[in-house]
């Protein structure tokens, strides 16, 4: 199953002219899927594959690996029901692991864990399903469709193809060929000291809802959606930003943004970046901000929606306001539901404050 978020597809930097954006740069995140797999790389080129079935049944095989030469993989089958080594099976033949490189845990409920990071216990997992169709845990079954497409794909956007790294496509090269995976960038909280003055947020709302009157109808926004409640904050002294309640569904509520400006001009629709490798036109922005909030400590706007009500796919984003713009600094998305954490979704971009 795929979630559907309303996304924009234009992308519309608070407070900068146009004639000044220029043409962003390629994001390095993407998100991939393969039948009944995804593969997710983040900016650093941190990637996760997970497999799972989008019915009943709450399992997963995940494989997660760092970049760079010296990136190790983790391998771990979840369940929400109990098994144990003996229960594992490819296609009705015993896995047989050597549990020795495994630690199995059990959790409250009788969900069970299996994890390792030994990189020889993974090659042997990944040679003994990678033709395989199901994966069974006890009474959960795993699809194995997909699972070699989403392995390669790490290895090809972590440079290992060809190398003594790669988990699927392996080669003479050494591991230190292995190129360094890029700089997780280091974008600051930006407190804003700047504050309304008393009922200057029921205008700015009340200006918005006139000015954009056209934009509201457009968009089916519901007159009142909900319990949700408009509100505005100051971004600085000449500026500020505006969440109006558009639509409420059954767990969560959507609200458009805007920047409206402390004196004369026109408010404007405010549009934030969520680009990756792989998005359609829909999928590099976002202008539909669900459960939205503005933290003015950190400067900061995020919104988290979730696919369905289980949180086991979703869309969350923060950005922060650098004094002239909302900086991308972190996304995390999964497009399919499924999976045994609800919110466990994979990470696309991160930044250190």
């Amino acid at each position: 199953m795929n979630i559907f978020v309303h996304m924009g597809s234009a992308l519309m930097l608070a407070a900068i002219p146009a004639s000044s954006w220029g043409a962003p740069a390629a994001p390095i995140q993407s998100y991939d899927e393969y039948r009944s797999w995804l593969v997710a790389c983040d900016n650093g080129l941190s990637c996760v594959a997970k497999g799972f079935d989008d019915g009943a049944s709450r399992a997963e095989l995940k494989i997660e690996r760092e970049g760079g030469p010296n990136g190790q993989p983790t391998a771990t089958i979840a369940t929400e029901t109990a098994f144990t080594a003996k229960d594992l099976a490819v296609d009705g033949t015993p896995l047989r692991l050597d549990m020795a490189a495994w630690t199995l845990t059990t959790e409250d409920g009788d969900g069970t864990t299996l994890t390792t990071d030994d990189p020889a216990a993974i090659r042997a997992l990944v040679a003994r399903l990678r033709d395989g169709v199901i994966l069974r845990a006890g009474g959960a079954e795993i699809p194995l469709d997909g699972f070699t497409a989403a392995l390669l794909r790490i290895d090809d956007r972590q440079g290992r193809v060809g190398g003594a790294t790669a988990l699927i496509r392996p080669g003479p090269r050494p591991a230190s060929a292995v190129p360094a995976p890029p700089a997780i960038p280091r974008i600051a909280k930006r407190p804003i000291a700047a504050r309304l003055s008393p009922g200057e947020a029921d205008r700015l709302i009340a200006r918005v809802r006139a000015e954009q009157a056209a934009l509201f109808e457009k968009e089916g926004c519901e007159e009142m959606p909900g319990a949700m409640t408009a509100e505005a904050n100051a971004l600085n002294d000449m500026q500020a930003i505006a969440f109006v309640p558009c639509i409420m569904g059954a767990y969560q509520g959507s609200s458009l943004a805007f920047v409206v400006p402390r004196g004369k001009g026109a408010s404007r629709q405010l549009i934030l970046p969520t680009p990756y490798l792989g998005a359609d036109a829909e999928g590099e922005s976002l202008s539909y901000f669900t459960e939205a909030w503005f933290d003015a400590e950190g400067g900061t706007v995020s919104t988290a929606a979730k696919g369905r009500g289980l949180a086991d796919c979703g869309i969350s984003a923060s950005w922060i306001w650098d004094g002239a713009a909302f900086r991308l600094t972190a996304l995390d998305l999964q497009r399919n539901c499924g999976g045994r954490y609800p919110g466990d979704w994979p990470s696309l971009f991160r930044s250190v404050q």
